[in-house]
């Protein structure tokens, strides 16, 4: 395997500030120029917006922005303590653009290292809109000719997910955008700085760890067929028409997602 060094690891934990996490939840932003508009959002504001809960979107466009709750810094803290042990405890070697470009080549990147872009355009009667979802991904690999996306998600009670045959939507959401997008080293919009990784298939992996032990308690994984595809497609589309007003979101009718929203104070259709 060939690894990617991290150029800017975070070295101690105690340095994770709040304003930190606070000033890395994304907005929604719509710009129209002359003959286009342009969406930009993070994955995860698509990804909980359609998996979740759709009157998210709304309240990102009023700038809506709630403070982190004690799970997202906890599970934040979580996400650095695994990239700080990687690069503790594995030797890293950097990846020429030859062995990037050739798909029989096992690379595998160091934590957080890489940063996603999916650009997707859209044509309404009214507009032709650009979507653009920025992302920095957990892990991702090559293997065998299959591209990896792996997406860790940390929890305080892993036992919820015994019973629980497929991940949340929002989570199949996340992975699928990264699997689909191009890539770069650092947050950029440069297109020279983006690029491709060469594979015959695609593959998922969602790992629910326990936020303690930082181990895999559950893995959900596949191969990316068809109808995921479509669903990505359709749910890009669906976040297009929401955000610039051409549909009105629809109502989850679940208490219980209500109740574990982190805007809930800012909703007037919370139940």
């Amino acid at each position: 395997m060939h690894f990617l060094s991290e150029l800017n690891l975070v070295t101690s934990i105690d340095n994770l500030e709040y304003y930190e996490i606070f000033n890395s939840l994304s907005l929604i932003k719509i710009n129209r120029e002359s003959e286009i508009t342009l969406l930009n959002a993070s994955v995860s504001d698509f990804a909980d917006s359609l998996g979740f809960c759709e009157y998210k979107i709304p309240l990102s466009l009023k700038g809506v922005r709630p403070k982190p709750s004690p799970a997202l810094i906890q599970g934040t803290k979580a996400h650095k303590q695994e990239e700080i042990f990687e690069a503790e405890h594995v030797e890293l070697e950097p990846v020429t653009i030859e062995q990037i470009e050739d798909k029989e080549e096992d690379i595998e990147f160091a934590r957080e290292n890489i940063h996603s872009t999916l650009i997707m355009p859209f044509e309404f009667p009214n507009e032709n809109v650009l979507v653009t979802l920025s992302g920095r991904i957990d892990k991702i690999l090559r293997s065998d000719e299959t591209l990896i996306v792996q997406d860790d998600k940390f929890t305080g009670r892993p036992k919820d997910y015994d019973s629980k045959t497929q991940p949340y939507a929002s989570q199949l959401l996340q992975v699928l955008t990264y699997l689909n997008s191009s890539f770069s080293t650092k947050r950029s919009k440069n297109p020279d700085d983006f690029f491709e990784l060469p594979h015959s298939q695609k593959k998922w992996q969602i790992r629910i760890c326990d936020r303690k032990t930082r181990e895999p308690y559950k893995i959900f994984s596949g191969f990316q067929d068809s109808f995921e595809l479509y669903y990505l497609h359709s749910s890009l589309e669906r976040f297009a028409t929401l955000s610039l007003g051409i549909k009105e979101p629809a109502h989850h009718n679940s208490q219980n997602k209500c109740n574990a929203c982190n805007l809930k104070s800012f909703c007037d259709f919370r139940i």
